[in-house]
């Protein structure tokens, strides 16, 4: 009975249908191809550290598709353009006007006042607009024992070095999730790897 009030539900029904009809892009979410930090950094058009400021369902009534918009204040742009400061992220996903949410696996995820990384990509409709899904994410987290801000990767593990040639660049990630690592990079080791990488 609730699976015929689902399908009755045009919106819903559109984006069921839309996330099938983009097939790899929004099925690839837990199948993404791993990609070498060269690959992300070459792929981000535009990539940037700042805080997260605000996380905001919308809803296209055109597409008949539920999104989550996702801005990134106080942005340090270290390649392409952010205008006025500051940078809008929208992913597909999130509450429809119905009282249903639309979720979809793998997708980052993100909280107002979390600092950032971001490698994004032009928005031209895809369901994620970080390079290769989660690997165009890192956050930023203070490491009290060191007095440093660190990196974690989009599931907190540290960052401990990026590793190889320019151009074959690799993450090397220390540690379980959440646990502070000594040997994480530090942000400004980081960014300054980020602009080695260019």
């Amino acid at each position: 009975m609730r699976m015929l009030v689902l399908l009755r539900c045009r919106a819903v029904r559109t984006a069921l249908l839309s996330v099938l009809v983009l097939g790899s892009s929004a099925m690839q979410a837990t199948t993404v191809v791993p990609m070498t930090f060269s690959q992300v950094v070459a792929g981000g058009e535009v990539i940037a550290i700042g805080v997260v400021s605000a996380v905001e369902a919308t809803w296209d009534a055109e597409r008949e598709m539920p999104f989550t918009e996702v801005t990134v204040s106080d942005v340090d742009v270290v390649k392409g353009e952010a205008g006025n400061g500051q940078l809008t992220l929208r992913f597909l996903g999130g509450p429809a006007p119905n009282g249903l949410t639309l979720e979809v696996s793998g997708m980052p995820q993100f909280a107002v006042a979390q600092e950032v990384v971001v490698f994004s990509t032009r928005d031209d409709g895809r369901p994620c607009p970080l390079v290769g899904w989660w690997q165009g994410l890192y956050r930023i987290v203070y490491d009290a024992e060191r007095d440093a801000r660190t990196v974690v990767d989009h599931a907190g593990r540290a960052v401990a070095a990026i590793e190889g040639e320019v151009g074959q660049r690799v993450v090397r990630l220390s540690g379980a999730s959440g646990a502070p690592a000594e040997d994480a990079l530090t942000l400004e080791e980081f960014r300054s790897l980020i602009v080695r990488e260019l």
